[in-house]
């Protein structure tokens, strides 16, 4: 995601905010949101505390971009197991497999880096998430578009289409994160909310 260019506690061309940004998240992966503080993300990337507030004004500042960076991380992953999908002759077969693909990744994500899950949908009081403008939602919608086209999903449910699918989604993935679902259960759950989500959205 980031690379950063350092040497000692000099950072280039105002690299210091990113650095921070990154620096954070790995804190909160090791130990949540309790992890995180200002003091102890300049002590990780060595500068002094009243360096990060020229780019922080608060907690609450640093924490939305940390939670920013998180879901972007996670539509990158989404993305990427996208891409992975084999292709097929059949092209709804191929976009219903992309579709799960990305639903799938959403879980792992939860399931791999429940710290990071937690912290992703946090964010400032004066700083919405702006979820259509995100890579998460974005994937989402091609998706939803794709269906739309090839004649699978009546256009009259094309508008409350991505709630639905994200809610569902991210019900279980809260729920897998939390570790609220039996792991011998798990493989059920998954399967049942993404097959309840297709048949929702697919014409019958």
């Amino acid at each position: 995601m980031l690379t950063l260019q350092r040497k000692g506690s000099d950072y280039h061309h105002g690299a210091l905010k990113s650095a921070a940004i990154l620096a954070g998240r790995n804190l909160v992966e090791g130990g949540g949101l309790q992890a995180l503080g200002i003091r102890r993300v300049a002590t990780q990337i060595g500068v002094t505390a009243p360096a990060l507030y020229r780019h922080f004004a608060s907690l609450e500042e640093l924490l939305a971009e940390v939670s920013c960076y998180i879901r972007a991380e996670m539509g990158e992953f989404m993305m990427s197991r996208r891409n992975q999908v084999k292709k097929s002759r059949d092209i709804k077969k191929y976009e219903i497999d992309k579709f799960r693909a990305i639903g799938d990744a959403y879980v792992d994500f939860a399931d791999k880096h429940p710290q990071l899950f937690e912290v992703a949908f946090i964010h400032h009081q004066n700083q919405s998430i702006g979820e259509y403008n995100e890579l998460a939602w974005q994937i989402l919608n091609e998706s939803l578009d794709n269906f739309v086209a090839l004649g699978m999903t009546p256009k009259q449910k094309r508008e409350t289409a991505p709630l639905l699918a994200w809610s569902s989604v991210h019900g279980l993935a809260t729920l897998i994160a939390n570790r609220a679902i039996a792991p011998a259960e798990v493989k059920f759950f998954r399967a049942a909310v993404m097959d309840g989500v297709q048949d929702a959205l697919l014409k019958k």
